[in-house]
């Protein structure tokens, strides 16, 4: 007899609805015919939590959207309610909690709420003995769950959207845990805006993906993971602001004795000894690491030898074998995306984006890390032999570009006029910008009349900046006929820049975050060594970005990249993964976290870096002693200089090489004066907690900020401190096959005293910034005797001595001083700071810092007006000094602008 019809507006019946599918068992199983997609889910299954895993399966190799990469910001704890015949994926407020069962718990969860991700149709009516649904699933996985789209719109300014009739389902695989589900999304735009000359420019302007076949239609192929998550909770380890972990942060209401209700605890592996008596012992189960089948044959022993480096600090707290590395197969029949798998996958992208990455997905309740997938750009490996960035000109000019200033007016500039020395200011800050963040100094926000600035996500970039020094270290090596591009030499130095970036990539996926104080933890004279740097890591840290260990001409070169751990890696591995026993842990871990006063465990991480002054929170310096390491930056900058203005190129090689090289010092030479700047006016922020016996804020000594200001004034804005010939100059041709693959980005022209000029206007706009007079003023107030302190004052008067010192000089024997050119346009620039500065006191804080900048002017003007009647100089000095000097008296005549 056959079954009754449903009624109508029911749901048809189980077994009706599967006819002719293919079924996948897993987490959930999955039922699938044609391209429609079911999954059965089972009365227990509603209202239980569990992961979701989504990452970038097949990207287009631009704007981020690499595949292979971890989707951020998607909630990761999720649950299934039903709502009568509508089943929702919900995202859960994991954020906000209190002890089930309490009042409180009734409070927290009145005040908060989950978020929708989706929602799926009941598609069948109970089955008749499992009593469980299907949903139909299409909606939820050919969806917008990542936002994919508006991310493509932010990048490219233009209308892309989801297009579903063409998306479509690929995969379906299970595992007993598992479900994983592929999507291939296609976006498109039904047309392309373009930016038409004389349009106003308000920001970024629409543009399109370099490399897609037609820029209207892209596809993106998201892997999701359905996971079981585990069935009991690792126990929480609570975090310490001494070291660096990643941390997992609760508000929890159970308690209000405390005198904040968030609680933070550290990201880690569940790692668990298997003879929990013995001194050294296997895991119950090790950290395994999966090396992708796409990951290049001559790159995998040093990728796997770079991980299991991390042994060495899990030996110490009684682990054999903590981590594994294995290799999966060509035909291996699971994908190292799928959420129960640590993966180390090879990435193409077109563009350079991240170098490489490792990031992790973690169970928000405990803390316990469940997957990790450490990327490596292709292009790292091979940045020695490609160009790494863009040239700083191209990056200037269009920044000018985009700020939509005009030129301004010379007339209105002589006269004072605040708009235009407004813009003159603003469009100087444009062209150093780039130089401004490349010496980690930030942006002359003072200048700009901004009082702050937001903090941007926080990623890393050890593997692209590090392998921009690659290439600079190559190029240093090639013209002294120490070492070919192609050479096996070659190779085996890219294979020590990849081991670094493995070993740091591999560092986060533990739990562990950067650690920019460690560059400074071990004496210069140990990093220069060839023999320590070879035996024992030249920093605290492989945590650190640390500038390539470079040696000083002449002298025999030590390793240049990290080898293995420093002290630092072995004590954040020890509070992150000793067994401890419940009712010993927490004395157990203050007392690791009370030695961050010894010797290489200095912490310092991203926001010490972004948002303080800490002088020794750095990216890429290196060594103790920070004025000894940029005085040996510029000597290898200069004598790169000499040494390419004599380089003989074979026929078969483009001037191009020359261009890169010359950039890549300079570079290099601007992030050694970023490290000078940064000890001016310079705090130390230590973490220390009481009875460490020192002071947490100590401001920099007067000594070394006065040694480190003279450094800058004599190198960076002395005319004759980077010497480069016009012979040399006359051979910068650009790469012309770049300009064909990225027109407008690579100019013809390149210009060194440009690029020196825009490195002299970063500097000025921070010796001579609000910023920087607030913190030496504050810093006085922190000295016992602030007599002694550097004032204000003294880097005025230092730095207008330095830029000036042909107002001391008189004609000798009746012949003309003159003020070359490089010097005028210096000093151009720090006149029209100067009388900025006098027209908006507003852009000062400091009341005392007002009255010094209109003295400071005032004299100058006057000394500026003498030096011009002095008899002998030249016409073009003499029009020079008077047009320096009617710029300040008109801005010191002109009405302030105080607001």
């Amino acid at each position: 007899m056959a079954a009754p019809a449903p009624a109508p507006g029911t749901p048809p019946p189980f077994a009706q609805l599967i006819k002719d599918t293919k079924k996948t068992d897993g987490f959930f199983a999955a039922w699938q015919k044609d391209d429609k997609l079911w999954l059965e889910i089972q009365p227990e299954d509603f209202d239980r939590p569990f992961f979701l895993s989504p990452k970038l399966a097949g990207g287009i190799g631009e704007a981020g959207l690499t595949g292979g990469l971890m989707a951020y910001g998607v909630p990761r704890l999720v649950m299934l309610r039903r709502l009568n015949n509508l089943v929702q994926l919900v995202a859960l407020n994991d954020d906000q909690v209190a002890r089930a069962g309490t009042p409180e718990a009734r409070a927290v969860e009145a005040a908060t709420s989950v978020s929708l991700l989706g929602a799926m149709p009941v598609a069948s009516q109970p089955h008749p003995i499992r009593k469980s649904v299907l949903v139909e699933a299409n909606g939820l996985f050919i969806g917008e769950m990542l936002g994919l789209g508006a991310s493509l719109q932010r990048s490219y300014r233009q209308g892309y959207q989801l297009d579903g009739r063409n998306s479509a389902l690929t995969q379906v695989r299970g595992k007993p845990d598992l479900l994983v589900v592929e999507a291939n999304l296609h976006y498109y735009a039904q047309q392309i805006q373009v930016l038409l000359p004389g349009m106003p420019v308000s920001g970024p302007g629409p543009s399109t993906p370099d490399f897609v076949p037609d820029p209207r239609s892209l596809f993106l192929k998201v892997h999701y993971s359905l996971m079981r998550l585990p069935k009991d909770l690792m126990v929480r380890r609570a975090a310490d602001p001494r070291i660096g972990h990643f941390t997992q942060s609760v508000d929890d209401y159970s308690d209000d004795l405390s005198r904040t209700p968030r609680l933070r605890y550290i990201n880690r592996w569940r790692l668990e000894k298997q003879d929990p008596q013995a001194a050294l012992s296997p895991p119950v189960k090790p950290i395994t690491y999966w090396l992708d089948r796409n990951v290049p044959l001559k790159y995998r022993d040093t990728i796997r030898d770079a991980v299991l480096e991390w042994n060495k600090a899990f030996e110490r707290i009684g682990f054999q074998d903590a981590i594994v590395v294995r290799q999966q197969e060509d035909d291996a029949d699971f994908d190292t995306l799928d959420a129960d798998v640590a993966s180390i996958r090879w990435m193409s992208s077109h563009a350079p984006g991240f170098g490489a990455i490792g990031p992790t997905h973690v169970d928000p309740r405990s803390g316990e890390i469940l997957d990790a997938d450490i990327g490596i750009e292709s292009l790292s490996a091979r940045s020695w032999r490609y160009v790494r960035s863009r040239l700083l000109p191209s990056d200037a000019m269009r920044a000018a570009a985009e700020s939509g200033l005009p030129a301004p007016d010379a007339a209105a500039l002589a006269l004072g006029d605040a708009a235009a020395l407004q813009a003159q200011a603003a469009r100087d800050q444009a062209r150093s910008a780039a130089w401004a963040r490349l010496m980690q100094i930030g942006a002359p926000a003072s200048l700009a009349g901004a009082r702050g600035a937001a903090l941007s996500a926080i990623a890393c970039q050890q593997a692209d900046l590090a392998a921009e020094q690659l290439g600079y270290a190559i190029t240093l090596a090639a013209p002294a006929g120490e070492l070919d591009p192609d050479s096996p030499q070659a190779e085996a130095f890219v294979q020590q820049y990849l081991r670094e970036t493995v070993m740091h990539e591999v560092g986060h996926t533990l739990g562990l975050r950067h650690n920019f104080r460690a560059s400074a933890a071990v004496p210069d004279a140990q990093v220069v060594d060839p023999a320590f740097s070879q035996a024992q890591a030249h920093v605290g840290s492989v945590m650190d970005y640390a500038a390539i260990n470079l040696p000083s001409p002449g002298r025999p070169a030590p390793r240049p990249f990290i080898g293995t751990l420093g002290p630092y890696d072995y004590w954040a591995i020890e509070y992150a993964y000793r067994p401890l026993a419940a009712d010993e842990e927490a004395t157990a871990l203050k007392a690791i976290a009370a030695r961050s006063a010894e010797p290489g465990l200095a912490y310092g991480t991203d926001e010490d870096n972004l948002l303080g002054l800490d002088p020794e929170s750095l990216q890429f310096d290196l060594g103790a002693d920070p004025l000894a390491f940029a005085q040996r930056r510029f000597a290898i900058a200069a004598d790169a200089f000499a040494r390419q203005a004599r380089r003989e190129l074979p026929p078969d090689q483009d001037y191009a090489i020359l261009r890169r090289s010359l950039d890549y010092a300079l570079r290099d030479a601007g992030r050694a004066a970023g490290v000078l700047l940064r000890q001016i006016g310079g705090l130390r922020t230590l973490r220390d907690f009481p009875g460490s016996g020192r002071d947490p804020m100590q401001p920099v000594p007067a000594a070394q900020q006065r040694a480190a200001l003279d450094l800058v004034l004599r190198t960076v804005l002395h005319p004759d401190a980077f010497e480069i010939s016009p012979a040399l100059q006359r051979r910068l041709a650009p790469d012309y096959q770049a300009r064909g693959e990225q027109p407008g980005r690579v100019g013809t022209e390149y210009s060194v005293a440009a690029q020196l000029r825009d490195m002299q206007a970063a500097v000025l706009d921070r010796l001579m910034g609000d910023a920087l007079s607030a913190r030496l003023l504050d810093n006085l107030g922190r000295l016992d005797e602030p007599a002694r302190g550097l004032a204000p004052a003294e880097v005025a008067a230092r730095l207008q001595s330095a830029i000036w010192p042909e107002l001391a000089a008189d004609p000798v024997g009746g012949r003309s001083v003159a003020i070359g050119l490089d010097r005028r346009e210096l000093q151009r620039g720090h006149v029209a700071r100067l009388a900025l500065l006098v027209q908006r006191p507003a852009l000062l804080s400091r009341a005392d810092t007002r009255a010094a900048v209109r003295g400071q002017a005032q004299a100058l003007a006057a000394r500026l007006e003498a030096a011009a009647r002095v008899a002998g100089r030249d016409a073009t000095t003499r029009a020079h000094l008077r047009d320096c000097a009617e710029t300040l008296r008109a801005a010191l005549r002109a009405q302030l602008q105080r607001a």
